[in-house]
């Protein structure tokens, strides 16, 4: 006996009016946007830049609400760390130059402002590492400080996370050199999380300062 007004049946089905499946897109379903990954990524890095405010932002104000409590500073910021926040900063230039090439479509521009933001990074860390020499040379004989140690923590941090950019310049010249080619929304990631880290490291320099 024949069925009256039996449902359509997407995919597999038994008797008649079977139909192929139904996908994304597909007729009346209505037309949806192809996937971007370009937005997808990027919008979990600022989830993840979100994050690291957040971590960085309760280190902080630790260290902040701890100020009051103490006598005098424990240790007098060397030099060095002067220096390497200036670096880390102007280092965001030639990341931005290597941004306006990428979108240029120059292979060249690329390359050469990404090494230069490469060597201008490891000095960055190399600097903060003299720091630590420095302030260790100045504490020599001295008990443990808990303002010391906010600083080797949240130093350490920053640098382990400038590391990871480091890591991901570094792809970026091997695909400009090797590879020969270029993605303009890899370059863009990479200026993002690269200038926040800049700006986050002067933000904690100046909070390290405050006495």
């Amino acid at each position: 006996m024949k069925l009256k007004n039996r449902p359509q049946v997407y995919g597999r089905g038994i008797g008649e009016g079977n139909l192929p499946p139904r996908y994304r897109g597909d007729g009346d379903s209505g037309s949806e946007p192809p996937f971007d990954r370009f937005q997808s990524a990027r919008l979990g890095l600022y989830i993840f830049l979100g994050a690291l405010t957040t971590m960085f932002g309760a280190l902080a104000a630790l260290y902040l609400l701890r100020t009051p409590a103490r006598p005098e500073f424990a240790f007098e910021l060397p030099k060095l760390s002067w220096i390497s926040t200036a670096v880390i900063l102007l280092s965001s230039i030639p990341c931005q130059m290597a941004l306006n090439a990428a979108r240029a479509d120059n292979l060249g521009g690329v390359w050469r402002g990404m090494a230069l933001t490469l060597s201008l990074g490891a000095l960055f860390l190399s600097l903060q590492l003299g720091s630590w020499g420095e302030i260790a040379r100045q504490l020599q004989g001295a008990p443990p400080h808990f303002f010391t140690s906010m600083f080797y923590v949240i130093s350490a941090t920053h640098g382990l996370h400038l590391l990871g950019g480091l890591v991901f310049v570094g792809y970026l010249l091997y695909q400009a050199q090797v590879q020969r080619v270029m993605n303009p929304q890899y370059v863009e990631l990479g200026a993002i999380y690269w200038h926040f880290l800049g700006v986050l490291w002067a933000a904690l320099f100046a909070v390290l300062l405050i006495k």
